[in-house]
């Protein structure tokens, strides 16, 4: 299950739905982040088991996750979301890989962390500043994202209005996914992300270019991700319209991203199948040769398979020298790539 500030209604798989034997009323189209509009359906008084926590909801949604999947390279069973955040102060040890439920009555935060007052509309919304190139800093609502792998993500009207593709750092075109599917991107660097008293160096930052969905709305300026919030233990309070961020010991730590050019999903039973979805242009995987398509064998000498797309992933984050076994067609193919930190 994905643990989700953004999502404004929990949901559940086909899968799950049917293995749970779970009868479906109503039918309604689900607008992603990507191009793509969902059918999904509904199902009521479905109870959820969360350590010695309970929640119930009225209704959740059944949607289908295949896309999602292939991106998020494992199976979703589904997605809590923003009512489990109502019902218990949650909190999120991202080092300790933990989470936390409390009841709010009986809830004290004895933390010395950043307080950060949230406004509820259609998120949980802060304001912070965003430095780019020696300018004054810029003023954004944001809205906390649990469900995203990314740091910054800066919403199209927002990046339009504050021209920041004009004075960001240099940027490299790729595709951020969610539900909905895949959406165009580009992905660059702000000097600085200032939540608070705390600020954040060298935020990789996702600009998209998506013409439908949230990314194109201005109802608030953006979001911050996984790769932003597992620099603390996170508190989600939202009983008292706050949280509290505490740093841990990767707070100072470089921002890092996979600089390879590569896109990666994966397939078949099991999630087995690792392959190509996408080579981006001007990139270590294009100059190697790297095809779309291509289904990886092996990295490195481990098996794709065992990796797994976020292992690799992670491993494409570090400079250095990477040897794939790629499948293409009937062919076997040895290709070595160098990637390096300079692209973006």
């Amino acid at each position: 299950m994905i643990v989700d500030t953004g999502a404004a209604m929990s949901g559940l798989s086909e899968l799950s739905s049917q293995t749970l034997q779970l009868q479906h009323k109503g039918h309604a189209q689900l607008a992603g982040n990507g191009s793509a509009t969902l059918s999904i359906s509904f199902a009521k008084d479905v109870s959820f088991q969360i350590g010695e926590a309970a929640l119930m909801e009225n209704k959740v949604a059944i949607v289908p996750y295949h896309d999602f999947e292939a991106s998020e390279g494992r199976a979703v069973a589904g997605i809590l979301g923003v009512d489990l955040f109502r019902r218990y102060v949650v909190v999120v040890d991202y080092s300790g890989r933990t989470l936390a439920l409390y009841e709010p009555k009986t809830f004290m935060y004895q933390g010395q962390g950043e307080v950060v007052p949230l406004e509820f509309g259609k998120g949980a919304i802060f304001h912070a500043s965003i430095y780019v190139g020696g300018h004054d800093p810029i003023i954004a609502n944001l809205s906390v994202d649990s469900g995203t792998y990314s740091g910054l993500r800066v919403y199209s009207p927002f990046v339009r209005k504050q021209h920041l593709l004009e004075i960001a750092t240099p940027t490299l075109d790729s595709f951020g996914f969610g539900l909905g599917g895949e959406f165009p991107e580009k992905l660059g660097r702000v000097e600085a992300l200032a939540i608070g008293a705390l600020k954040l160096h060298h935020p990789v930052t996702s600009f998209p270019e998506a013409q439908h969905g949230p990314t194109a709305s201005d109802s608030y300026d953006g979001t911050i991700g996984g790769a932003i919030l597992r620099r603390f233990t996170v508190t989600f309070d939202f009983s008292r319209n706050q949280m509290f961020l505490d740093p841990d010991a990767e707070f100072t730590a470089p921002f890092q991203t996979d600089t390879s050019g590569l896109v990666i999903e994966s397939q078949g039973p099991g999630m087995k199948i690792v392959s190509i979805r996408h080579v981006l242009a001007e990139t270590p995987a294009a100059a190697a040769g790297i095809r779309e398509g291509d289904r990886i064998v092996s990295v490195n000498g481990a098996k794709a398979q065992g990796l797994g797309v976020e292992e690799i992933q992670n491993l494409l984050c570090h400079s250095g020298t990477y040897s794939f076994q790629l499948s293409r067609s009937q062919q076997k193919l040895e290709i070595t790539i160098n990637t390096n930190k300079s692209l973006y």
